[in-house]
């Protein structure tokens, strides 16, 4: 593209955002600014905490003085007939002697059977020794010709 092409462009880019513009809504107008909060409760030194702890000393003093006033004359207690420490002492133990048995427990059995595994293990070598023997012994010309004419039946290509 040559200069003119792109000026053209361009122009005709302003044009269009300037008739959008002008056909869109005019912008609302801005929101009111919020209002203050309301005042703030004077600050009376105390908050709430304290005051809940003011509230509970005053209701445990007037439990004492409720507790004195229910105690007697001078703040004595009354006398209750509790038993004294002897009285109450439980005198029997805790300790029981210790039923002592054992756990282990013999059993009952029976001989192990001894096996020998020598015996077959020769077997099993004889047998392995005498497939070999049979496997690589030397091949006979009757031999070889009979496996020559077996071969030769099957097709020369599998794959076709």
């Amino acid at each position: 593209m040559d200069f003119g092409a792109l000026l053209l462009i361009g122009v005709v880019w302003l044009v269009l955002n300037a008739l959008r513009k002008a056909g869109s809504k005019p912008p609302a107008p801005p929101a009111p600014p919020r209002s203050a909060p309301g005042p703030l409760p004077p600050v009376t030194g105390t908050d709430a905490t304290q005051r809940e702890g003011r509230q509970l000393e005053e209701l445990l003093r007037q439990l004492g003085r409720t507790l004195d006033k229910a105690s007697g004359p001078k703040g004595r207690a009354p006398d209750r007939g509790l038993p004294t420490a002897d009285e109450v002492e439980d005198r029997q133990s805790l300790e029981v002697s210790s039923d002592v048995r054992s756990l282990e427990r013999s059993s009952a059995r029976s001989e192990r059977v001894v096996v020998d595994q020598d015996e077959q293990a020769e077997q099993v070598v004889a047998r392995r020794l005498a497939a070999a023997e049979q496997h690589s012994a030397p091949r006979t010309r009757a031999e070889h010709q009979a496996f020559d004419a077996r071969i030769r039946q099957e097709p020369a290509d599998k794959t076709a």
